[in-house]
Formats: structure tokens, sequence, C-alpha cells
């Protein structure tokens, strides 16, 4: 007999009747691999800080293997506990669930986890670290590394205030399968290693196979845009900032914001040395610095970095990216003719612009250091990896918060754009086609993320589309705050009623913080969206609704039907009988004449049917032969990929 598990609970092994913990709410994994979503609502099983397994067959919990994450906390009692699967006591790169909790019981999960593990895993490595690293700096190629930098390290063991810290990259022994192996099939014990190289600059994991010595992999930790006193700012006029008192002057500093956050600016110089960087400093706290050297960008970078951490404080009453008051450090004039910004995993760093690209104007916008520092916030929470559906999800939503809060920090000055203070547009959130980016999934300027059409994610090919797919969730977005209609790439006609910048913020952040994990796509991001606003305004509120039009609207799990008509799927209310079943069942339902599929799926995604039927305009009673060796329990049916409901086989 197989055995079937699904994580629920961290309670001791005991037993427990399985229908009063059936989640109401529930969307397959692929096979081998649990359900990605699932939702209690009544009779929730208690929770004891580590996830544990279910086995179907014999209806008790073990505990499963697994390294604790970050815990977020909101305003409505929810608890999100970030879990990293283990296998032998070794990580799982991205073998991730977020386990929500309310009053000591599970409310849900969302996530990717293993339940068949491949046969045959390495446990130890063959290939001994030093040589896996000399291969992941043969595949880098920098010229310079942070850690031969002795500035840099002293640098940085100050910063951290650990006299052992070090740019120095050691091995850690990981399971490893590509992002776009959405089964988790392919795992291979490999080293990953940190690699923070100065010339060209780069930061990633780099991911070495350590039984063969070859680069499997990269994830990349820098992500970059191309992607009481007063201030003169370059762009956002005179605003008002805090700096603190020293030596007689005043610096670019401020300590305790919000109640412990610390906000510094500091200078580069022109330089690539962040042990190098100098404060900026101003005599009598009135900030009119306005210089050959362009420091008075300086202060919008400051201004900035202090709005986005009140908007976050203010809205969702997050202390910091971390919730934990993490230090917001900005670096200005970095190098030359350097035309982007970037979060590096520990600080934004702003270039001066290039003279034949923006005329030499400084990328410290407003919309420019929220994104950044969003990128700080996902990397604390769903961590996102930066290639292909997931990272274009990264940058969306760094979008999503960049052009949030400069809508919130200076409503009179915001736009839809990214990069218009700078005199060089780079994205538009209400048109994207307009910067050949897609507004639908798989639609018009979508860049193929397949294993065919992108080989190995790199900086060339934009790790696979991250700032070009980013434009559907852009898009969304813009539709669920402002609202709008039309016919998306897929000729679906779409109508959507808007809900205002402070509902749509309040979803996009609770669906970043709560549900998502680091290997998400766009499907899932939609079932996520859909539960934070149902968390936040009920399941039968307009903003569900609109979430759910707007993602129709931009071809993500809907939204695909010829203009002016809506796919039997979307419409089709199903009854299935007799319930529960012994060896066949029957669906009844309205549908529109075509092919169809009938599937029944296990809670841990298994299917155990999937079946080729008729469909005929009209009435239609579907009857399905159970397979003679279903075992007893709870099953999902699927009609064309729409949950026609749960079946109960006795």
């Amino acid at each position: 007999m197989k055995t079937k598990f699904i994580l629920v609970a961290s309670v001791a092994a005991c037993s427990f009747v399985f229908g009063q913990n059936t989640p109401p709410k529930l969307v397959p994994g692929k096979s081998g691999l649990h359900a990605e979503f699932m939702r209690f609502e009544k009779n929730a099983p208690a929770y004891q800080g580590s996830p544990v397994l279910f086995d179907e067959a014999s209806q008790r919990l073990s505990a499963g293997q697994a390294r604790k994450l970050g815990l977020e906390k909101d305003a409505l009692g929810f608890e999100t506990q970030r879990f990293q699967q283990t296998v032998n006591d070794i990580p799982v790169e991205y073998g991730m669930m977020a386990v929500q909790t309310k009053d000591g019981k599970i409310v849900g999960q969302s996530g990717k986890w293993i339940i068949k593990i491949p046969k045959g895993l390495d446990k130890t490595a063959s290939l001994a670290e030093n040589a896996a690293l000399q291969n992941a700096l043969s595949f880098v190629g920098a010229e310079s590394y942070k850690w031969k930098n002795k500035e840099e390290e002293d640098f940085l063991k100050k910063e951290t205030g650990d006299p052992n810290a070090s740019y120095a990259p050691k091995g850690e022994l990981v399971y490893y399968s590509n992002p776009d192996d959405d089964k988790l099939n392919d795992l291979r014990l490999a080293y990953k290693f940190d690699i923070y190289a100065e010339k060209p600059l780069s930061r990633q994991y780099v991911f070495v196979d350590a039984k063969n010595g070859k680069v499997l992999g990269v994830d990349a930790i820098i992500h970059e845009v191309n992607t009481p006193g007063t201030a003169v700012t370059g762009y956002s006029g005179t605003r008002n900032i805090t700096t603190d008192s020293y030596n007689g002057s005043y610096r670019l500093r401020e300590t305790g914001r919000n109640g412990g956050t610390s906000v510094e600016t500091y200078n580069l110089k022109k330089g690539t040395s962040y042990a190098s960087a100098v404060d900026f400093t101003d005599t009598d706290n009135n900030w009119n610095n306005v210089n050959t050297n362009k420091d008075q960008y300086a202060t919008d970078a400051h201004w900035g970095a202090e709005m986005t951490v009140d908007y976050f404080y203010t809205k969702y009453g997050r202390k910091s990216i971390d919730n934990n008051n993490f230090a917001i450090k900005s670096y200005i004039h970095y190098s030359t003719n350097y035309f982007n910004a970037f979060w590096d995993g520990s600080r934004m760093t702003y270039g001066d612009g290039s003279s034949t690209t923006n005329g030499g104007k400084p990328l410290t916008a407003i919309d420019v250091c929220g994104h950044e520092i969003t990128h700080g916030l996902t990397s604390k929470t769903a961590n996102l990896v930066y290639q292909r559906e997931p990272g274009a999800l990264n940058e969306g939503f760094s979008d999503i918060f960049g052009n949030t809060i400069e809508r919130w920090a200076r409503p009179t000055q915001a736009s839809w754009t990214l990069g218009e203070d700078f005199n060089y547009v780079i994205r538009n959130m209400a048109n994207p086609n307009a910067y050949s980016q897609p507004d639908t999934y798989m639609g018009t300027y979508w860049k193929t993320t397949t294993t065919s059409g992108c080989v190995t994610p790199s900086q060339s090919n934009d790790y696979c589309g991250v700032h070009t797919n980013s434009g559907v969730l852009n898009f969304w977005y813009y539709l669920l705050v402002t609202g709008g209609s039309g016919t998306n790439d897929k000729g679906f006609a779409y109508n959507v009623s808007g809900i205002g910048l402070d509902k749509a913020g309040a979803i996009a952040y609770r669906t970043l913080t709560t549900y998502l994990t680091s290997s998400s796509t766009y499907a899932n991001a939609r079932t996520y969206s859909i539960q934070a606003a149902t968390d936040l305004y009920g399941a039968a509120s307009n903003e569900v609704t609109q979430v759910k039009n707007a993602w129709n609207a931009v071809g993500v799990g809907g939204g695909t039907s010829p203009a002016g008509k809506v796919a039997a799927a979307q419409t089709a209310l199903y009854t299935i009988s007799p319930n529960p079943a012994t060896d066949r069942f029957t669906i009844n339902f309205e549908g529109k004449s075509g092919k169809g599929i009938v599937e029944l799926v296990s809670l841990t995604g298994k299917k155990e049917i999937s079946e080729k039927v008729e469909i005929a305009d009209g009435v239609n009673k579907l009857n399905i032969q159970l397979p003679a060796n279903i075992l007893p329990g709870v099953y999902i049916v699927l009609v064309n990929g729409e949950k026609a409901g749960n079946l109960i086989k006795k």
C-alpha cells in the first residue's frame, strides 16, 4: 500500500478523524509534492512549532525534517513561519513551506515540499570544497573579489560587529534542483557559494555539483533597477529629513526611526569601495547642497529611505525590512558613468547616471529607493529566487511598492512609470507594452522561461526575463488600484473596478509576506492574493472579486476565452453525486460544447484519474468510474483544470 503524506501541524504523533481536518480550500501540488496551498476554517489542527507529515493511510502524524526561517506577525493576529525542507539534515534549495497560524492553530500553508524523495541521493560530497570553489570562481570569471580587498574585509567586520565576518565564500551543502524543475525531481548534492565580485560587479549564489564539479545554476543576490532638518532634494523639492549632530556639524544618519531603525546615507565619491565611503555633512542642518558633485541627490536617497521605512511602518506596523529594525544604508556616487542602482543583499547603492543615457542624473528617485528597499524586504520574507517567474514576481513587487511609496509620500508628483525623475523611463505599470514588457501572461513581449528557451539564467538574458515578465504583475496591480477595461492578448474582454491604493497595497503586501515562498509562480500569486484579500476583506467581498478580475485581465488563471465570452469553467456550477462514493460518481454542470478532461487528485497532488470527455452545450452529466485500488479518503475533482469540488471515497 502506498503511503501518502500531507504537511499540516506540529503535534506529537496521534490519531484523529481525517474528515474533521480536511481543508476546504486546497490546490494540489505537482506529482511527488505536497499540496501547494491549503486552508483550514474549522477544526484547524494545533501548531507546536515545527512541520509534520500526515499519513492518510494510518491517519497519524509524524515529524518532518525542516529548518526554521523567518517569522512574520500581522495586525490580524496571524503568524507566518517559513520552513526550509531538509533531507538527510541537508537543506533542499527552493523547498520552502509557509505555515500560517492563529491562536495556536494552523490556518493554512503554502509552498513547495517534497514527499517523494528521489532514490539514491548522495549524502556526502565526493568533491573537495576548495575544488568546487575554484570551479565557481572560474564560472564567475571576475577580475577582483571583495574578500581580497582588505579595506572591504575590515569594513564588513566593523559594519556587522563580528570580528570573524568575511566576504570569503564558504561552501554549504544543499540539495539543488533548477527552479524551473517544478517537481523538484532532479535533486543533486551541491555546494552553495556566496560570491561577491568587485570587477565586474556581481553577487550571486553559485551552485556546484558536489560529485563532478559542474556549475548547476546561480541565484543573483544583487537586484538591479534596469532594470528634523530640511533638505533641498534634486527630485522632490524641499523635504523634512532627520539627521544627527556630530562633531559640530550634521550628517545624513538617523537612529531610532519608528522605534529603532537606523537610516544612514554615505558618499562613495565616485569610488566602488564601501570601506572608503564618508559621511555627507552640513553645518546648519538646512541641506542645500547643490554643487558640481551633485550632492543634492544624496538627500533624495536619504528622504526616500525614510519614506520607505515610514510607509511599511505606518501601513503595516513593520519595523524595517526584517521587522526587527534592520539598518537601512544607502551609498551614493557609485563609480563613474554608472547608470544603475542595486540592492546587494545588505545595502542600497546608487550610480550617478550616464552622460550619454540620461544626462548624468543620479538614480536616487523615491520610486527607485522604494524599489530597492523592497528587494531587501522580499529577501527577508518570501525570498523569491531571482530568475524566471519567481524573479519576475520579485521585480514586480519592488515596482509595486516603489510606485506605491511614491504615490503615498508625494502624490502631486506621482506616476505609474519608473525612472521619470532622472529622465529615463524604464517601465510603465499602466502600459507595460510601451517598454516591451507583457501585460498578459504568455502574451506579447513575454520572454520564454522554459529550459529550452533559457538554458542558463544569467545577467545577459536578464535571468530569464525578470525585468521583462514583471510587467504582468505590474499591470495586475495597476488595474486593481485604478480599474480598467479592454481586451487582453488572449482575446479576453475584461472589466476591473479599482479598489484604491490602500486596499491593493495591503493585498500585495500580505501576499508577499504571508504566502509566497522562494519558487512561487504567477499561478501561486493568483491563489495567494485571493486568499490575502479574503483574510483582509472577506470571501464574498468586492475586493476578492476585483483581485480575480484583475488576474483574469492579465491572463493568469483565467482571461483566455474569446472577447466578450466567459469560459464555461469560470461560470459552471458543479454537483457531485453520490458523495461519499463507493465505485463511481457523477458530475452535473452546464457547459459549452468541446473536448474536456476530468481529473481526480489526491490531497498530496497525485492524479488518480485523468479521463478525456466530450462536453455538450447546456446540461452535462458525466459518469466517472473510480479505480478499483483507490484508497478511502478525500479527493479533488477537476473539470478542465477548474475545481468542481471534493469527493469522499468510502
